[in-house]
């Protein structure tokens, strides 16, 4: 039993956010430009679904084999205009691929579809996504730096789970969804004398999903966090390495909207509750 963490980047808006933080890098000076990269592994702390109303709430830790530590990857684009308004572009892969088997007398109920006692089940939670983050330095006396402001995220999910009923057919049930997400975002810095520097962020949201998205056909509340702290060393030449440590987590809840693409494996509207809670420790560097 194993997962993995795969990629799936849209390039279109990674193309569109890179341009925006050039084209507003060139508007203003002084200017500074960083990139950001962390390797690591996540763990996925507490992690469940239900895709219908007669659904089963389906544990993918105790039940879909997200027990184990899994590989972590975070890829950002940092700038910083006139020393005040900090902008950055952040693309998190976030796609977990697991393999396990049905052990649930009578089988096990995902929206309409039930898969067999004992057989064989391929699951896919996939929620990629992209940050576009802008932020207002209010505070900067050399030791610490305060900033607050407000993130654009594309969220990007997709949502699988593949397997067999009691009669050895081949079942599939499909959820997927592409929408944006507003953030509230703060991060905070000090650094003092020394090269040893202290990081904190805290990004976050609650609401309708109905009213972001503009659709009525949509009752559904959202929510995310992404809190880290990281203690880095500062160096006069060559990339800043840092320790990272991060909570994530962010999930719905609601009847979404009719069916308009085929991957989608029921017409009328469904029921799901989604709540995903990750824990992430990473080395990274800023060059």
């Amino acid at each position: 039993m194993g997962m993995n963490t795969r990629t799936k980047p849209s390039r279109r808006f990674l193309f569109v956010g890179l341009l925006v933080i050039v084209g507003a890098s060139a508007a203003a000076e002084p200017l500074q430009v960083n990139a950001t990269a962390e390797l690591g592994f996540l763990r996925p702390l507490y992690h469940d679904i239900q895709i219908g109303r007669d659904g089963y709430r389906f544990d993918y830790v105790s039940e879909g084999g997200q027990e184990i530590l899994q590989p972590w990857v975070r890829l950002e684009v940092e700038t910083v205009l006139s020393g005040r308004h900090e902008f950055s572009f952040l693309y998190q892969p976030l796609t977990l691929v697991t393999e396990t088997r049905v052990d649930r007398a009578g089988g096990l109920a995902i929206d309409d579809v039930v898969f067999g006692d004992n057989t064989p089940l391929n699951l896919q939670y996939g929620f990629d996504f992209y940050r576009l983050t802008w932020r207002n330095r209010f505070l900067d006396n050399g030791t610490w730096q305060l900033a607050a402001g407000a993130a654009l995220q594309l969220r990007n999910a997709s949502i699988i789970f593949d397997g067999f009923d009691e009669d050895g057919v081949e079942r599939r049930v499909i959820s997927q969804d592409l929408g944006p997400v507003p953030v509230i975002s703060f991060a905070a810095r000090r650094q003092g004398a020394g090269p040893v520097f202290f990081e904190g962020t805290l990004d976050g949201f609650y609401a309708p999903v109905r009213y972001l998205n503009a659709r009525s056909d949509v009752d559904v509340i959202g929510w995310l966090y992404d809190a880290a702290l990281r203690v880095g060393y500062r160096r006069d030449n060559g990339p800043d390495p840092f320790l990272s440590v991060r909570f994530l987590g962010g999930g719905a809840e609601g009847t979404g909207s009719d069916r308009k693409f085929w991957t989608q494996s029921r017409e009328e509207p469904r029921y799901t509750w989604n709540n995903l809670n990750v824990f992430a420790l990473s080395l990274g560097a800023r060059i």
